[in-house]
């Protein structure tokens, strides 16, 4: 995840260094907000209970839960029709779960970043939850929408996308109701599925 994170600070630390020495690249910046609905959770435990066997449970159940976002970013417009940018904020993903994402994220215009017309993207990156249980996860997307073209470089962007995210659960025993130790979990991951209706303003 350190890798990751490194490299994607070098995408866009490089591109900033050299914004002033031709056409391309151009910095950019904006703010995304949305409503996210969270549909699929499935999950894989191994874990040792209070009375010393082994559990193994793994499922996934259908059950909607709304959510909001609010991103920040900052990037650069690598060329006339692709833009690179890290995205930060805060993110629900699941009940009373929230995160803040480290998201690197390419954006790509067929009629050009400053032009009305189709826009697609994908990001990657951390996901770093606000409360219990915070290990660094990871969340991915891909979407697609339209942009309006305002004002020179301002335009707006309706978007419709997919969302994966990772997690780390507090496993509760089904004997004593109590959290069963770390030391006691062998296994413990958890996944989240959304989608997301959101509006961005670019810059």
């Amino acid at each position: 995840m350190k890798r990751f994170l490194l490299a994607a600070l070098l995408l866009v630390s490089v591109p900033f260094a050299k914004a002033g020495a031709g056409s391309f690249p151009h910095i950019s910046y904006g703010f995304e907000w949305g409503y996210t609905g969270t549909f699929l959770r499935s999950w894989q435990y191994n874990y040792i209970c209070n009375e010393g066997f082994r559990i193994v449970d793994s499922d996934e159940v259908w059950r909607y839960f709304s959510n909001g976002t609010f991103l920040v970013n900052a990037g650069v417009d690598l060329a006339d029709k692709l833009n690179l940018s890290v995205y930060s904020g805060l993110s629900g993903v699941y009940f009373r779960r929230w995160m803040i994402p480290l998201e690197a994220r390419a954006r790509f215009c067929p009629s050009g970043l400053d032009h009305t017309g189709f826009i697609c993207y994908m990001g990657a990156g951390a996901m770093l939850p606000v409360s219990v249980l915070r290990n660094a996860n990871f969340g991915a997307k891909i979407g697609a929408g339209y942009r309006v073209s305002v004002f020179r470089t301002i335009s707006v962007d309706f978007l419709l996308s997919a969302h994966f995210t990772t997690d780390h659960d507090r496993i509760t025993d089904p004997d004593t109701k109590q959290y069963v130790p770390a030391a006691d979990v062998t296994k413990n991951a958890s996944q989240y599925t959304a989608l997301c209706i959101s509006a961005a303003i670019n810059f």
